[in-house]
């Protein structure tokens, strides 16, 4: 009798045991958070104003019928012989003067590939190699969205893989293309309706095919003169009437100033003399620019006029009188991180809890930035900090090193 109680005590103590256990697996471990993953992120704190550009600069004149063609993007360095356009009769003339080129340029590549007919294919690795980086910087064009550098590949390419065709002899001979091109090039050139006109730079500088009227009327030795009222007259009426035969101008130096209102509690802290860095809305490139002057309108309104010089000259700037900016208060980079991660450990040290291997793991945090609902930390190399790519947990219940989790 006893011995079977014995049985009988064990048999429930074992069903205890088996329920604890099970318990435990279904009830602490697998519960279900919400994660998202550790992605880097940056942002910046900006003051938009507009200004106006103050540049020494001189146009181009040239009388005459026809239709101009440039031959260099907004600025661009020019010497003083440099053609800057040439003038056509027509705009089929131009197209048929690019095909003419780009034909040009096909020959040229079938010719230099055609050297390699008849001999050995020792070169053939070398070859693939120089395809494989064409092709690689074909793409990183088209990824960054620079779909002119892209196209600026398409020659080059043609000429590797023309010189690895002839190499392997998938072809014998490009002597029947090449003269199958210049026959093209002949007829091309009879079609053209007239002589082309070369009209050249009449000095060094850089060059814009555009002209506003404002030419010789600001410059960039106006930074200790120009009004608020004048800035916003600029900004208001950004183009004035202009010559028929201006053909484009000449910006003296890569050297320019912008002139802009401002109030003076959006740039406190700021100083003549004192480096800073602007942005132009429509480019990414962050432009660094000393303060030139700070010159209190007399509006009343704690607003002043302020000129930045700045060494950098893209044709965002180039091309216009006026333009959106952006200056730069603070700029921020690091791993984003919704504020409802936030959570402390038992030293009180600010951290988040990351999945690791299916339980959580508590990282620490080093806060660059504190937004409304996200945050930005700093990528530091200390293993019990935050990494690039980890889990980490926005919402669960009960948190704490070592719990299992789905």
């Amino acid at each position: 009798m006893e011995s079977r109680w014995t049985s009988v005590i064990i048999l429930v103590l074992s069903l205890f045991v088996l329920i604890f256990f099970v318990g435990q697996v279904f009830f602490a471990g697998g519960e279900k958070v919400v994660t998202e993953t550790a992605f880097t992120y940056s942002m910046t704190e900006d003051v938009p104003f507009e200004g106006v550009f103050l540049r020494n600069e001189t146009v181009v004149y040239s009388s005459g019928g026809g239709v101009l063609d440039y031959e260099h993007s907004d600025g661009s360095k020019v010497g003083k012989s440099s053609v800057i356009a040439r003038r056509y009769r027509s705009e089929a003339d131009i197209e048929r003067r690019r095909e003419i080129e780009k034909i040009n340029e096909q020959i040229a590549v079938l010719t230099d590939a055609q050297r390699l007919a008849g001999t050995d294919n020792n070169q053939l690795e070398t070859i693939s190699s120089q395809i494989n980086e064409r092709h690689s910087l074909i793409l990183e064009s088209l990824i960054d969205g620079n779909y002119a550098a892209a196209q600026d590949q398409e020659t080059a390419i043609l000429g590797v893989l023309s010189k690895r065709e002839i190499s392997r002899g998938d072809v014998a001979s490009y002597e029947a293309k090449i003269s199958s091109l210049r026959s093209r090039v002949s007829e091309l050139e009879a079609m053209l309706s007239g002589d082309v006109e070369d009209i050249y730079a009449g000095g060094a500088g850089y060059f814009v095919s555009g002209v506003d009227g404002y030419e010789g009327r600001i410059s960039f030795d106006d930074a200790d003169s120009i009004t608020a009222d004048r800035i916003d007259e600029i900004l208001d009426k950004p183009k004035l009437s202009t010559d028929s035969a201006a053909v484009g101008k000449l910006i003296a130096d890569y050297r320019w100033r912008v002139a802009a209102v401002i109030d003076s509690e959006l740039l406190f802290g700021c100083y003549e003399g004192g480096e800073v860095t602007l942005r132009v809305r429509s480019d990414p490139t962050p432009i660094k620019a000393e303060i030139v002057s700070i010159t209190d309108t007399g509006r009343g309104d704690g607003t002043a006029v302020y000129v930045f010089e700045c060494a950098t000259l893209t044709s965002s700037v180039a091309s216009g009188r006026t333009a959106q900016f952006k200056y730069i208060v603070n700029s921020y980079g690091g791993l984003r991180v919704s504020r409802s991660a936030i959570r402390y450990n038992d030293q009180q040290e600010r951290g988040v809890f990351i999945v690791q291997g299916g339980k959580l793991v508590f990282r620490k945090i080093d806060v660059e930035y504190w937004g409304e609902d996200y945050i930005i930390c700093a990528q530091v190399p200390d293993d019990g900090y935050l990494k690039l790519y980890d889990k980490i947990v926005t919402e669960g219940k009960d948190l704490y090193e070592g719990k299992v989790v789905e």
